[in-house]
């Protein structure tokens, strides 16, 4: 299943600006309520100071699949979030990942 993603760099500036902080040692997290979405919509940002483009990729498809597989994605509407992720992600075990990001998802 491949999750809905934020495309434009402006809708990434508009949920920095107006969504909810969420600080994570392995991301930082911001979320936006936004009732013209039926579903929830995704952005990750993963930039140059997380390593190379082997160790970006591999830490983008972690978080994705960490937020895949998550419980609470059958239950998040009308939502939009972005996840900056940080250099930790990529030493970080799977499951620690996943209950963090589950952590975050339950703040909506």
């Amino acid at each position: 299943m491949r999750l809905p993603t934020l495309k434009k760099s402006s809708e990434f500036t508009q949920i920095r600006n107006k969504g909810t902080f969420y600080k994570s040692p392995n991301f930082n997290g911001f979320l936006l309520k936004d009732s013209s979405t039926e579903k929830f919509v995704l952005g990750i940002v993963a930039s140059k100071r997380l390593g190379n483009a082997v160790e970006r990729n591999r830490a983008k498809r972690r978080t994705r699949e960490a937020i895949r597989t998550s419980a609470l994605i059958s239950s998040l509407n009308q939502v939009k979030f972005v996840l900056i992720l940080k250099k930790t992600i990529l030493k970080v075990p799977f499951i620690d990942l996943k209950q963090d990001i589950e952590k975050f998802l339950s703040n909506e």
